[in-house]
């Protein structure tokens, strides 16, 4: 928030100005923010020897950023549209020529000269983020935790995001994970080969990219996604959304074998069904259950020896509900864990665990159960 008021300034404090009014051109606001700027470097705990050091260096610094600004190499923005900014494109990867415009990745070869340089832009741009690092090895470490302390959570979230870019592509570094507080953010990034250079590595993608593809699509086909979240929302996800082939064959009533739908999963998951545990297994088919819309709503549990996938729709139709128990126990067989179906005329209940009893699950919201026939591939 910019706050303007009119204040009075005897002429000695103009006449000790002079140093800020003649870099600034005699401009009184730019040179009254760069003595409150200086005085702050000193207040912080600049004290001794070491202050008169500082005190340059902050002079130093303020005068670089005027220097770039007047250049217009560099722009003044008000933080909080640069917080929206960011805020808005949150989700989404910075392209790395963006990156090399601040970090020369010839010139940067080892951990303690990129941190030095980072801390040296930071100071330089005024942002007053301070970033650690723990590495093994300088030159090429097998891993790095990056801490990036004090300044703005929402500034920090943008340098976090560079600097894992560029440890990525320049020393193969993928990240494995992401700590946010308010005072810090920790990185932690591994060593990681990556097969196609011009590919951004699953962990950056994860972490600071995960609506990167999303946007994309919708970049690639505008007017369907439109129209498509329109008609959606429109109708309150009263819609479903399907392959073509599952949809001819509930409508055909020739449902997919337990071998192509082994062959549809691993399309999907790029794994063979053996690759996975029950666990995931489970959750990969909560994601499918939930995209395809059949239903309105899944429950699961991945606790060992007592999992189960609870199924809630709202269909009357007995042959519908049969066609969906055929389909969804199809998928089931594939995995290779041995099952129970139970229904009642709105859930279906699929328990994969050792303790396959029904009553353990919330038998009193099932009534009029018709019980259906184990399997056990």
């Amino acid at each position: 928030m910019i706050v303007r008021k009119n204040i009075s300034i005897d002429q000695c404090y103009i006449d000790k100005l002079k140093p800020f009014l003649d870099k600034n051109n005699g401009n009184l606001s730019a040179a009254i923010r760069d003595s409150i700027e200086t005085a702050s470097q000193v207040i912080e705990g600049k004290k001794g020897e070491k202050g008169s050091k500082d005190l340059n260096q902050a002079l130093k610094n303020a005068e670089s950023r005027n220097k770039l600004v007047e250049e217009e190499e560099f722009l003044l923005i008000h933080h909080t549209m640069l917080e929206w900014l960011i805020d808005r494109t949150s989700g989404l990867l910075i392209e790395e020529s963006i990156i090399y415009e601040l970090i020369n990745p010839y010139s940067i070869k080892r951990i303690p000269d990129f941190i030095n340089h980072v801390n040296g832009l930071n100071n330089r741009l005024g942002w007053k983020i301070k970033v650690d690092a723990e590495c093994t090895g300088s030159l090429e470490p097998e891993s790095v935790i990056l801490t990036l302390s004090n300044g703005n959570p929402c500034f920090r979230g943008v340098v976090a995001h560079s600097l894992s870019l560029f440890l990525a592509k320049k020393m193969k570094l993928d990240v494995q994970g992401l700590f946010c507080k308010s005072n810090v953010t920790k990185v932690y990034l591994k060593r990681c080969e990556f097969l196609d250079y011009e590919k951004t590595p699953k962990g950056l993608e994860e972490h600071f990219g995960p609506m990167e593809s999303t946007f994309k699509e919708i970049q690639r086909k505008p007017e369907f996604w439109k129209n498509i979240v329109k008609i959606y929302r429109e109708q309150n996800y009263e819609r479903l959304s399907m392959n073509k082939k599952t949809f001819e064959a509930f409508v055909s009533g020739n449902l997919p074998s337990v071998e192509d739908m082994a062959r549809e999963f691993e399309l999907f998951t790029g794994k063979p069904p053996e690759a996975f545990t029950l666990a995931e297994h489970i959750m990969i088919f909560k994601a499918l259950y939930l995209t395809d819309n059949i239903g309105t709503e899944i429950e699961v549990s991945t606790e060992k020896d007592s999992e189960y996938v609870r199924l809630i729709h709202d269909y009357s139709d007995s042959k519908v509900c049969e066609r969906i128990i055929s389909y969804y126990s199809n998928i089931f067989k594939y995995i290779g864990h041995p099952f129970t179906v139970t229904s009642s005329p709105h859930m279906i209940v699929f328990e994969l665990g050792k303790n396959l009893n029904t009553s353990r699950i919330s038998e009193s919201r099932l009534t009029d159960w018709e019980s259906k026939p184990s399997f056990a591939p």
